[in-house]
């Protein structure tokens, strides 16, 4: 087990909210949810997987129009005992300067959200090792650090 002071020292510090850079959609701003235990979501309307069940095509922020590789089909539990089936697909990320391949994000209508992206626990925990403190935001490219 690491002591203390170096489990502190190798993480990120993130804010509640960072922007993100998604390749084919551009800059978003991102919420940082580690209580979302599933992937990372994205923002979609008008979501529709082929006959083969290969591909999704959806529009996005930006009113962007997306043809994605379909990588799995997942159930959410959205609250209230109500589930949603969101595809899966991928997409490569830029997070201040580091660049994340192939990160599974669901696809699931956020129009009534203020941020079209949430980041789940499993990035911040597994891809991230981040640390984040909920008083601040916008801070990835600021490389902060723990005072212990």
């Amino acid at each position: 087990m690491k002591n203390f002071e170096s489990f502190f020292y190798e993480k990120l510090v993130l804010g509640l909210i960072e922007d993100i850079q998604i390749d084919g959609i551009g800059t978003i701003s991102s919420k940082l949810d580690s209580g979302n235990g599933a992937h990372n979501v994205l923002h979609g309307e008008d979501i529709k997987i082929d006959s083969n069940n290969k591909i999704v095509r959806f529009t996005t922020v930006h009113a962007i129009s997306l043809e994605k590789e379909l990588i799995d089909l997942i159930t959410i539990n959205v609250g209230a005992n109500k589930t949603e089936h969101r595809p899966v697909v991928q997409f490569d990320l830029k997070m201040g300067d580091k660049i994340y391949k192939n990160i599974p994000f669901s696809i699931g209508n956020r129009s009534s959200n203020s941020h079209k992206v949430l980041i789940g626990k499993p990035f911040i925990e597994n891809d991230l090792n981040a640390l984040i403190d909920v008083s601040i935001n916008n801070v990835v490219d600021k490389n902060l650090e723990v005072d212990i």
